[in-house]
């Protein structure tokens, strides 16, 4: 392949020749999810233009392309916005995106990048990485629980002292309703995360 890199301050990315294949990213069909070991998921996630290039991806619902990701990880590493970022930090990410990072993220199956299209999608496999990205699987909103067990037991305890019924029965009842809602809470909430 060859790639020919301009000069010209306006150019945003080095252009790269593009030629026609069958798929977009040149991969089967039908793909086979494969069970990461944990040395190549900490490979994979030891560094950190490869940590971004997977939480870009996620964010782009999975595919995009060289040229997109190479300006946002230049903005971020730089501290500029997409705008202000020079032709040479541009450059600088993506050849270290296209020569580096994306072939060693195909070759450990988490994307497929069709480096003449300069085009990459996230694998099925790459779901295995979201625990260690701190992007858990969606769950339930404990701390909602957690927040409107409290809210309901103040408003409760509050009612009583207002009502002017402030029995020890009632109160100690109360508290242990409140009590045992939050029990059940943690225990729901640690049997989730262990499933997890």
């Amino acid at each position: 392949m060859s790639e020919t890199a301009t000069t010209d301050a306006s150019s945003t990315t080095p252009p790269v020749s593009v030629p026609e294949t069958a798929h977009p990213l040149g991969q089967d069909d039908q793909e086979t999810t494969e069970e990461l070991t944990v040395d190549v998921i900490f490979e994979a996630l030891k560094n950190e233009r490869r940590r971004r290039v997977i939480k870009y991806l996620e964010a782009q619902d999975g595919r995009t392309e060289l040229s997109d990701v190479a300006e946002r990880i230049a903005a971020e590493e730089n501290d500029k916005s997409i705008q202000e970022i020079t032709y040479d930090e541009r450059k600088r990410v993506y050849v270290a995106l296209y020569q580096c990072h994306l072939p060693k993220l195909d070759d450990m199956g988490i994307i497929s990048f069709n480096k003449s299209r300069g085009v990459m999608e996230l694998r099925e496999s790459a779901e295995q990485l979201k625990p260690y990205l701190g992007q858990h699987v969606p769950g339930r909103p404990w701390y909602g629980y957690y927040a409107a067990i409290v809210a309901l037991g103040t408003v409760a305890l509050a009612g009583t002292y207002v009502s002017g019924s402030t029995s020890t029965q009632i109160t100690q009842a109360m508290l242990l309703v409140v009590l045992v809602a939050f029990a059940a809470c943690a225990t729901a909430h640690a049997l989730s995360v262990r499933s997890i």
